[in-house]
């Protein structure tokens, strides 16, 4: 079983949820410190495009939504529309564009979807969470955001 010493505010990569094999489902209900790479592609025709935190050591080739759904953890409660008319992205209640590394301390959830269990994050603590731009971490401001679609 995973040791839960880090589950305080020592943050685990995303990888590491998914180390063992059924190990992760221990986790289910949990309030932890995750640590991964951010996955914004507003534009994805992806079914389930949101917004997945990946491992940093994932490959380029799989750095989109599909892969962050079966391989990532999903960030949920966040918002973002795009209007494509006006070449931007309103998203709240953060930027996921700023950094491209983050922490989010939050819920895990994992739940079977077909053969595969997935994973997400609720019940997101932004006081508690950061974002690493320019070599230190940061907090993370909260609002609403109107991002270019170039940015991305």
């Amino acid at each position: 079983m995973i040791s839960f010493y880090w589950s305080e505010n020592r943050p685990i990569g995303v990888d590491q949820l998914w180390e063992k094999e059924y190990e992760h489902r221990n986790l289910e209900g949990k309030n932890v410190t995750v640590r991964g790479d951010m996955i914004f592609e507003p534009l994805s025709d992806f079914r389930f495009n949101s917004i997945y935190l990946m491992d940093s050591e994932t490959p380029e080739e799989y750095r989109d939504p599909s892969y962050g759904f079966w391989f990532g953890l999903r960030i949920d409660g966040v918002s973002c529309v795009v209007d494509a008319d006006k070449g931007i992205v309103a998203c709240e209640p953060f930027d996921p564009s700023q950094a491209r590394i983050f922490e989010f301390k939050g819920t895990i959830h994992v739940e079977q979807v077909g053969k595969k269990e997935i994973m997400w994050m609720s019940d997101i603590d932004f006081e508690h969470s950061r974002q690493w731009i320019d070599g230190k971490w940061e907090p993370i401001p909260l609002g609403q955001f109107m991002i270019p679609l170039e940015r991305n």
